[in-house]
């Protein structure tokens, strides 16, 4: 397992891009659609910070700021095999919504969301 990136929800996505790409200096490096809505992925290569709107109430958690922490594995299956043994509260069972990751949400005791995540088929994983 390594640490593949940090969510953060904010409530002006454009502003925020701007902040993060103009004034840091950051870059985007993918934008994802699921269900709908897109997650925008900035970062220098080597860490990414995902943006996230706030404004979806069905979405995770909490409302802005830092959302949740994302673990890269490489077998999601059978890593939330094990986490099952150890009655961890799934947030989102894992599910597939773009071909090359999978993904899954868990939480930790105080309720803090971790995302994990496959990437298939690809030598990327930033």
């Amino acid at each position: 397992m390594r640490i593949h990136h940090c969510g953060v929800k904010v409530r002006d996505v454009e502003k925020a891009m701007d902040f993060y790409t103009r004034v840091l200096g950051m870059k985007l490096m993918e934008t994802v659609n699921i269900a709908g809505q897109n997650f925008y992925f900035v970062g220098d290569g080597s860490m990414m910070l995902e943006i996230e709107p706030a404004y979806d109430e069905e979405r995770l958690i909490c409302d802005h700021g830092f959302g949740h922490l994302a673990l890269a594995v490489d077998d999601l299956e059978a890593y939330c095999q094990g986490l099952r043994k150890h009655e961890v509260v799934f947030l989102m069972e894992p599910s597939q919504f773009i071909p090359t990751r999978k993904i899954a949400f868990i939480q930790d005791p105080e309720g803090n969301a971790i995302q994990l995540i496959e990437f298939i088929n690809t030598h990327t994983d930033y």
